[in-house]
């Protein structure tokens, strides 16, 4: 039985911004992953933050993280964030998180609260990334 392919390095053009998408539920990351790259994306998808970092550490170019905030590991999303203002100050961050405590201490434009609509999300990276 051979393994499935992993879905992490499916790409657009070249030239199209890439995105990392990090989120631990499944479902929920293909279904985001896959409208992205459907409107033009690249799409790195990992399922917590040491992926994320793994990726972020690589020579990889990455435009825009788009990151949930619970997530299983040592560190959460807002850790994750901190780190890439810190490490990556010019890479946008947006968040994600089902739990709506959080908006309170996020800017509203930096949080999307689940259930969110693909396409709120797509055209606000879209803005961040001067693409309108």
């Amino acid at each position: 039985m051979s393994a499935l392919p992993e879905p992490c390095q499916e790409e657009a053009s070249v030239s199209a911004p890439t995105i990392l998408v990090v989120e631990d539920e499944v479902l929920v990351r293909l279904m985001i992953a896959r409208h992205l790259r459907e409107t033009g994306f690249r799409v790195i998808e990992a399922c917590h933050a040491g992926e994320a970092l793994d990726a972020l550490e690589s020579d990889e170019t990455i435009d825009l993280l788009f990151t949930d905030v619970l997530m299983p590991g040592v560190m959460n999303g807002i850790m994750l964030a901190r780190w890439v203002t810190q490490n990556r100050p010019e890479m946008p961050v947006l968040l994600t998180s089902a739990c709506s405590d959080f908006a309170q201490n996020l800017p509203d434009e930096r949080l999307f609260v689940k259930p969110y609509d693909p396409e709120t999300v797509e055209a606000h990276i879209r803005h961040l990334l001067g693409e309108h």
